[in-house]
């Protein structure tokens, strides 16, 4: 019996190509396994056989995403591919936005069977729980690339019992992450029942599994509008990781847990060569040619100039927001939101990467 035919997908540093400098590389293939395909062909062993390697650079991908997604479901087309993998991704968010998206595309398009691996938090994921296709598996991995060996143990298992054709059970038994859907299923209690025993588990402090499991993020409250402008003080607060040359603070380009105020009292505008980007999650370069681009100042200093406000804060906030855990966003947030009302601020402007 022929070894079921793997397509494999990696953007351009995980197939060796280079850094953030290729990220705007097109889209290529070469025939057999590349980079951590070659330890997943190793894991897969006889099961199946990884024909192809396709890769992208991250920022074309982005940019130019339906065009990458129709190429890719060509080349598995005429390889004959059976089964798609891509990634792992980890919590590189533009790798695994294109790992969810070219999962999505050849299992709607081409009905193949799809597996890719990243961290909860990877904006990735919110995409395959949208898209909710039926024949994508995504599988947990570390926040790091230092978690590449259990990541490809759990792709390659999970890969292997598609190859063979077994029967994928829920999320629970399975491993992977919730899509978010329910499946009809045959029970030996009604729900009424069910119902009532995981209420007894709860009161007794035993464990339970719910059935329609609830994602609580704290709501956020629409405040009122700025009824006066022209008295109004606003403050600059950017996520996109511009900090002052050498990043005194020592700021992480990934899963950073703090945030720093820098003074622009006696600027015009956030001038190259005084500023530096310390972000994981995009092309640093247009903001380090330009810092403004994350901090507009410029246009701050303009609109206040003609008089749209009364005065810009002294101070602009900064933090960087790649692959950051909500809990640590959220105190982040609270604890600048502090400090403006001590300072004054009426309002703020969150620049968003």
């Amino acid at each position: 019996m022929p070894r079921v035919r793997v397509l494999h997908y990696l953007n351009q540093f995980f197939a060796g190509i280079g850094g953030e400098d290729k990220a705007g590389m097109p889209l290529d293939y070469r025939k057999g396994a590349l980079g951590p395909g070659k330890r997943l062909q190793t894991l897969l062993g006889d099961s199946a056989e990884i024909v192809v390697t396709a890769y992208c650079g991250d920022n074309y991908f982005s940019e130019h995403t339906d065009t990458v997604v129709q190429a890719i479901a060509e080349i598995a087309k005429s390889r004959d591919v059976n089964i798609v993998v891509a990634g792992p991704a980890f919590s590189a968010g533009r790798y695994g936005f294109a790992c969810a998206e070219v999962c999505h595309c050849l299992a709607k398009s081409a009905g193949l069977s799809c597996v890719s691996g990243m961290f909860a938090e990877n904006p990735g994921v919110d995409s395959y729980q949208q898209y909710k296709d039926n024949n994508v598996f995504l599988l947990p991995t570390s926040d790091a690339v230092t978690g590449m060996e259990d990541a490809l143990l759990r792709i390659a298992d999970f890969t292997a019992k598609l190859a063979r054709g077994s029967k994928i059970g829920s999320p629970a038994e399975e491993g992977y992450i919730a899509r978010g859907y329910r499946v009809i299923e045959i029970k030996s209690k009604n729900g009424a029942d069910r119902a009532i025993d995981m209420l007894l588990n709860k009161i007794a402090a035993r464990p339970f599994s719910t059935e329609i499991p609830v994602e609580n993020l704290e709501p956020i409250t629409v405040p009122p509008r700025v009824s006066n402008l022209k008295n109004a003080c606003l403050a600059l607060v950017s996520t996109s990781g511009v900090v002052p040359k050498g990043n005194p603070d020592g700021f992480k380009g990934n899963r950073n847990t703090q945030w720093k105020k820098y003074s622009i009292e006696k600027l015009d505008s956030m001038k190259r060569g005084e500023w530096e980007v310390m972000h994981g999650g995009y092309n640093t370069q247009f903001i380090k040619d330009n810092p403004n681009y994350g901090v507009p100042l410029d246009v701050f200093r303009k609109l206040e100039s003609e008089g749209v406000f009364g005065r810009t804060h002294s101070y602009f906030y900064a933090t960087t927001g790649s692959g950051g855990l909500i809990s640590a966003m959220q105190t982040i947030g609270r604890e600048i939101v502090s400090d403006m009302k001590v300072a004054g601020v009426s309002s703020a402007l969150l620049v968003s990467t």
